[in-house]
């Protein structure tokens, strides 16, 4: 015990750099990526165990290595839209929905629609506001 808390310590106190900005900018620039995956291997692992599968089920199922699927499990696997197709087929689950094309114009007026509303009832809201102060000082 002594040994190993001598050891960290010398770690501590040592000028050799620990590696952990490193770790720290590779989370900050692939930060998205890394959420995702978590949220993917959650989903496996949830629907594994409902199914009473083991990873080297799923891997045989997939045609894949076991070791892949470890690093999926892991949230570590940058993962293609094959590499989840096949997980959902495999697991009869979804993990993810692509939303339907729309035009930019469709959008867009979309949007200026709803701003058009938020300002209508802001409007409204403040003119019932200002008019029940006109006739509380009329009163």
């Amino acid at each position: 015990m002594k040994t190993k808390n001598l050891e960290n310590f010398q770690k501590l106190v040592s000028k050799e750099e620990s590696g952990w900005l490193g770790k720290f900018l590779h989370y900050k620039s692939n930060q998205k990526m890394l959420d995702n995956s978590s949220k993917v291997a959650v989903n496996v692992l949830e629907a594994l165990r409902a199914k009473k599968m083991t990873q080297k089920d799923l891997a045989e199922k997939m045609n894949v290595s076991a070791q892949q699927i470890n690093k999926i499990v892991k949230g570590q696997q940058n993962l293609t839209f094959g590499t989840i197709g096949k997980l959902e087929d495999a697991l009869g689950i979804t993990l993810m929905e692509i939303i339907d094309y729309k035009s930019v114009n469709s959008a867009k007026t979309n949007a200026i629609q709803k701003r058009k509303k938020e300002k209508i009832t802001l409007n409204d809201s403040f003119s019932n506001e200002f008019i029940k102060k006109e006739n509380t000082h009329m009163a």
